[in-house]
Parts: structure tokens; sequence; C-alpha cells
């Protein structure tokens, strides 16, 4: 059985990606810091977290997987107006 990954799985497409992997046979874990608001959990397995914290994501990568989808995305409000959020996320990359 094909395990696949799914970052953002709480979101529109990532809902809708995880049923059709679910459908077509596949083991699937979602990954999203919300759940889906209007769809009930399908997933094998589900983990609520920030992707932007090094020890969430590292449990997240716990296995192998044969496929992985990366739909997270900050989809806006004050994450684009203020300065922290922004910072946040960049600070998890390494000085050059």
């Amino acid at each position: 059985m094909k395990a696949v990954l799914v970052l953002g799985a709480g979101g529109f497409i990532g809902g809708h990606l995880v049923r059709t992997l679910k459908a077509e046979g596949c083991w699937v874990r979602g990954v999203d810091i919300k759940a889906h608001e209007f769809r009930p959990d399908v997933a094998d397995d589900t983990r609520l977290g920030d992707l932007r914290d090094r020890d969430f994501v590292r449990g997240v990568f716990d296995q192998p997987f044969d496929e992985v989808y990366q739909l997270a995305a900050d989809m806006g409000g004050a994450g684009y107006l203020l300065p922290a959020p922004m910072t946040r996320a960049s600070s998890t990359t390494r000085p050059r």
C-alpha cells in the first residue's frame, strides 16, 4: 500500500486530495495547523501542528513516504500585515 503525506490537509484542495488518495487505496497522513472546517477527516493519521516548528516536523516524518504533497501556506490576513509571523517563519532557515 502506498504511503502518502499531505501537508495542508485542512485546506480546500488538501482535503479533497486526502479523499481522492484514500479512494485510490493509499494510506494517508494529513497534516495542518487546523482541522478541515467543512468535511470530516478521512486520513488514516492526522497531525495538527505548526510546520514552522522543527520538532513537530521531525515527528511528521517519522516514517518513509512514497509521495509527499506540500499544500500548506499562510493564506493571508494578519500574517501579511505584521512582520513578526514572517520573521518567525524565516527564522528556521540557516544563516549564510
